[in-house]
């Protein structure tokens, strides 16, 4: 008896053994192919922090009749091996407004031409970047999630310091709010003074649509917080794009390895 007990729960402890957690966010993107929907999902209770991440559907079946916007509930079952989403269903709650994904630039597409505020209250032009490697990425200062735009702006810190002799003259660091209403000039620039920002990291506010838009940054407004997607583009001192990063999970010397590269520093 001891020896099945102690076998059945070896069982249960083993990495092939599932738990199981219940899912609400709401849908971004959904792609069939892949079986995947990118979703931003709230606080999943004893597993994870709301953000957003993409999860594996078990079947394509389960992703029929989603959209962007559309609020779902499902399980989230996981293993060591895996995590696939089951029993998928609209929550019933009316839907999010999310803009729509629009065709974003291409790698070797010309940098968008923008007018832009910064923390200074100083007007930053695409032109004015030319001949430097940029880089951007999507914050806002009241993010709530520490796996996002505080993670991000650490990145681009790391950055700021690995590269501190080539920064300012060679290479720019573009920080842009999603939530230009609040993030103001001056919100900007105490946000800036806290991650230590140098005269080389820029942070800008104003009609950022364009410039999300065409990097293929996708945000809105839902219950008093702001979601979206985190992407961060790398362009050559061509003006042109060179990378695309999607998400805030990449490591950081995978960023810091794509700016090398642009700045032609070779180990």
């Amino acid at each position: 008896m001891v020896n099945r007990l102690t076998m059945i729960a070896l069982l249960l402890g083993s990495p092939l053994a599932a738990k199981t957690y219940a899912v609400d966010g709401i849908v971004v993107a959904v792609d069939p192919a892949s079986r995947t929907m990118l979703v931003s999902h709230r606080a999943i209770a004893h597993y994870m922090p709301a953000m957003m991440m993409p999860f594996r559907a078990e079947s394509a079946a389960e992703l029929t009749g989603l959209h962007a916007g559309a609020r779902i509930v499902f399980d989230l079952s996981v293993t060591k091996a895996q995590a696939l989403a089951r029993n998928i269903r609209l929550s019933g709650a009316s839907d999010a407004e999310i803009p729509a994904a629009k065709e974003r630039l291409a790698i070797g597409g010309a940098m968008p031409d923008f007018r832009l505020t910064d923390q200074n209250g100083n007007t930053v032009r695409g032109g004015d970047l030319r001949g430097k490697v940029v880089a951007i990425d999507f914050i806002y200062t009241r993010c709530p999630l520490p796996d996002v735009c505080p993670r991000l702006s650490a990145n681009f810190a790391m950055l700021q310091r690995q590269f501190h002799d080539r920064a300012g003259e060679d290479l720019a660091l573009v920080s842009v709010t999603v939530d230009p209403d609040f993030d103001a000039p001056a919100v900007l620039a105490d946000y800036a003074r806290r991650w230590g920002a140098g005269p080389e990291w820029r942070f800008l506010t104003g009609d950022v649509a364009a410039l999300a838009s065409a990097l293929g940054e996708i945000y809105w407004a839902d219950e008093g917080s702001i979601g979206h997607n985190s992407t961060t583009a790398i362009f050559g001192r061509d003006g042109r794009l060179a990378a695309l990063v999607e998400g805030s999970n990449y490591r950081p010397d995978q960023l810091a390895h794509l700016i090398a590269h642009q700045l032609e520093i070779h180990p």
